[in-house]
């Protein structure tokens, strides 16, 4: 099922409105998830003006969306092995309060 022009533009701007909201503030650039999310959308965007007889508009977007072509996708991150410090020996402290006769809490 196909969906309409409304619909797959509210998908494009409302992801680039959560990009832009979760990036503001901080150098970040979109996972290769949201590339690929992305490049459907605007894809999708691009054949549906196409076929309506709006080429231009279907060029332009069909343009933004080889911009997020990733076709290098490793795929997810792989294990390694970390080095982490030593940990510090057990240092046992008492720390509780006593009420003796030199207790002068006033």
């Amino acid at each position: 099922m196909a969906q309409s022009g409304w619909s797959l533009s509210l998908d494009v701007w409302s992801a680039r409105f959560l990009a832009w909201a979760a990036s503001w503030g901080r150098d970040a650039e979109l996972t290769p998830e949201a590339h690929a999310y992305f490049y459907d959308r605007y894809s999708r965007l691009a054949a549906h003006h196409r076929v309506r007889g709006r080429l231009r508009r279907a060029a332009r977007l069909e343009l933004k969306a080889r911009e997020h072509y990733r076709p290098d996708n490793p795929g997810p991150p792989y294990a390694a092995a970390m080095a982490m410090p030593r940990p510090t020996r057990f240092i046992r402290t008492t720390a509780i309060s006593g009420s003796g006769p030199d207790d002068d809490a006033a």
